[in-house]
């Protein structure tokens, strides 16, 4: 599966990913690693497989011989009373499986174990893209953490500011409760975000079913990535894993198919023997070969259960390509969308209220602008940051969407 080589390519594109050595800190790498170890809904496939394999052994014998031995003409009345009489046959039968039984079940068991090891990957598949998601949203919470104490610093020196010029008596005290309302609100904020990383740190060591051995997670959002075309997405959809878990589920009804034929077709059985009579002392060959007249097809109504079920998979495939078009489209769409906001923030947005901060501020220290006009200019400061953050975070989720659809990654080096 493609997809495999998304999330290995993450592991190196993970802007400014160290290998950590520190207990407390978790890296893209070990949590992969970890997922892949301990996650429960894929532990069961190495049973599975190994089921499958014995299943293969069980379609590859043959059928065993018979061995037997017939008394006729014995322990009855008159001339046939005792053994005088009696004849004695010992045989060895063996049955010829016609219509390539054995090959046929074979393909069906190496297909059924095809089946199961795609299903696996898509499994894994899942896995890891979950993973990724749930390590993104730690990272998100991390940087929004870091966001709001840059805040709270900015009020901070601000709470000093305040507190000096009431000590001049330009302002009155009432503008430091202000400023000291508006920090207490920022660390309540704060508080709450520390709430949401435990959570989300438990989230994410949930997907090996471990207790959390780390604080945090390593890693940062950054902007090297590019948008995909239609074009190249069209034609990462043709090979994406769901629908080549449909094309491996097709060619395992093709091989039922294969097999349910094959043993419709009837099987003869040779039997070779020796005969002896006891009442003229003498032995003789006996040959035997049967076979069952097939007036009708014994599984011709398995036969039409299986090829309407093969109809079934065809009209799946053509579902699934039509519905991951749509989605992948939305998902250009809103990656689109995002990247041009992002771009918006820092070339334009950011820069801008960073200056305007900057200039009221200054007004404020020189007493001509109020502090109202200071806490709003810092409040759109920390509202540009903010998005700057959500953005990011939101244009990772939307590359990860769309590799887990599509099976391949497009975003680089930038995961």
């Amino acid at each position: 599966m493609k997809f495999i080589h998304f999330v290995i390519v993450g592991l190196v594109g993970i802007s400014s990913f160290v290998s950590s050595a520190i207990a407390d800190e978790l890296s893209l790498r070990t949590a992969f690693e970890n997922a892949l170890r301990g996650n429960p809904n894929l532990q069961k496939y190495s049973y599975q497989l190994r089921m499958a394999e014995a299943e293969k052994l069980q379609a590859s014998l043959r059928p065993n011989p018979t061995l037997g031995l017939e008394f006729e003409n014995i322990l009855g009345t008159g001339e046939s009373s005792g053994f005088s009489n009696g004849q004695a046959t010992l045989s060895y039968s063996q049955l010829i499986e016609l219509g390539d039984k054995r090959k046929n079940r074979v393909a069906y068991a190496s297909a059924e174990q095809r089946q199961i090891a795609v299903e696996f990957e898509y499994a894994k598949n899942e896995v890891l893209a979950e993973t990724a998601l749930r390590f993104y949203e730690v990272l998100r919470i991390q940087a929004l953490l870091r966001w709001n104490q840059k805040h709270l610093q900015r009020l901070a020196d601000l709470h000093q500011l305040a507190k000096a010029r009431v000590q001049s008596a330009a302002v009155p005290p009432s503008e430091v409760t202000r400023v000291q309302l508006q920090h207490r609100q920022a660390e309540v904020r704060g508080e709450e975000l520390q709430g949401q990383l435990i959570a989300a740190i438990s989230s994410l060591s949930a997907m090996w079913a471990s207790k959390p051995n780390f604080e945090k997670v390593v890693g940062e959002f950054n902007n090297d990535f590019h948008i995909p075309s239609e074009v190249a997405v069209e034609n990462a959809i043709n090979e994406a894993p769901e629908l080549l878990r449909l094309l491996e589920s097709e060619r395992l009804i093709t091989a039922k198919i294969g097999s349910v034929n094959a043993a419709a077709t009837a099987d003869l059985n040779l039997e070779l023997g020796v005969r002896y009579n006891n009442q003229v002392d003498d032995a003789g060959l006996v040959l035997q070969a049967s076979m069952p007249l097939q007036l009708t097809n014994p599984k011709q109504g398995t036969l039409k259960a299986n090829n309407v079920e093969r109809e079934m998979v065809y009209e799946q495939q053509r579902l699934v390509r039509d519905r991951l078009r749509a989605f992948s489209k939305e998902l250009l769409v809103e990656l689109q969308t995002d990247v041009r906001y992002l771009q918006a923030v820092q070339s334009d947005l950011l820069p801008l209220a960073q200056r305007l901060e900057r200039e009221i501020k200054d007004g404020y220290e020189r007493g001509t602008h109020s502090l109202l006009t200071v806490l709003d200019a810092q409040h759109e400061l920390a509202q540009q940051e903010y998005l700057l953050i959500e953005r990011r975070a939101a244009i990772y989720r939307g590359f990860l969407q769309l590799g887990l659809l599509t099976g391949k990654t497009f975003l680089g080096s930038g995961l």
